[in-house]
């Protein structure tokens, strides 16, 4: 197949043997600026590419591919990730974990809380069932455009925390620091006993996932 991009008015559309390139909801794949085209036509040509969930391919897909719907199906994933966000769980003993955790997401979970006017708590184990509804938020999330609520949702897929994913996209949070929040008691306990390499390898694919929806914001103009 040829591919190729072409500029209508200020919009760079991808074409496959002259006919546009569409997404699952027959949305044409286009971007704001060439030099994401050019990056969707490199990965395009790299087979692989395409089944990698967190490739700019893969992104922009999602992104082009949203309907109301699904952005409403997917902010319910979103409140379920929150009533379990990692920074809110404190299911251990260890009181210098403990505390550390508290003074590295303590602000970050009361500006989160008062931004959304949606009191948050600290659970100490998994039986407790939280259930947290919001309107602000839900209304803040819809808004979004498609790039970014694609960021935020694929970044607390992979972190487990809605909190920080949103103040990722917010740009409160960097990539560098980022990572090292959402490994805090791994890193914590690393120091204790050691690394393995199941979590190396594990470690790896975050941040290149994390890499990619970094550069996913920046190409479409969010950062």
């Amino acid at each position: 197949m040829i591919y190729e991009i072409r500029k209508i008015k200020n919009e760079y559309y991808i074409y496959s043997n002259s006919v546009k390139v569409l997404t699952p909801n027959k949305y044409p794949l286009k971007t704001r600026s060439i030099e994401h085209a050019r990056i969707l036509l490199k990965e395009i040509k790299k087979k692989n590419n395409k089944k990698k969930s967190h490739s700019i391919l893969s992104l922009t897909f999602f992104s082009i591919n949203l309907s109301k719907i699904d952005k409403i199906e997917i902010t319910k994933k979103l409140f379920k990730i929150l009533q379990n966000d990692y920074i809110l769980f404190r299911n251990f003993n260890d009181k210098l974990l403990i505390n550390y955790m508290n003074k590295k997401f303590g602000n970050l979970i009361e500006d989160f809380s008062l931004e959304f006017n949606l009191p948050l708590k600290i659970q100490t184990d998994f039986t407790q069932n939280v259930r947290y509804k919001n309107k602000n938020f839900a209304g803040w999330l819809m808004n979004l455009e498609n790039d970014r609520f694609t960021a935020l949702y694929k970044l607390a897929s992979i972190s487990d925390s809605t909190i920080l994913s949103y103040f990722f996209i917010k740009k409160k949070i960097r990539c560098k620091r980022f990572f090292k929040l959402v490994n805090i008691e791994y890193n914590y306990q690393q120091q204790r006993w050691g690394s393995l390499d199941e979590h190396k390898e594990s470690e790896s694919y975050f941040l290149k996932a994390l890499e990619n929806i970094n550069l996913f914001l920046k190409i479409t103009n969010n950062f």
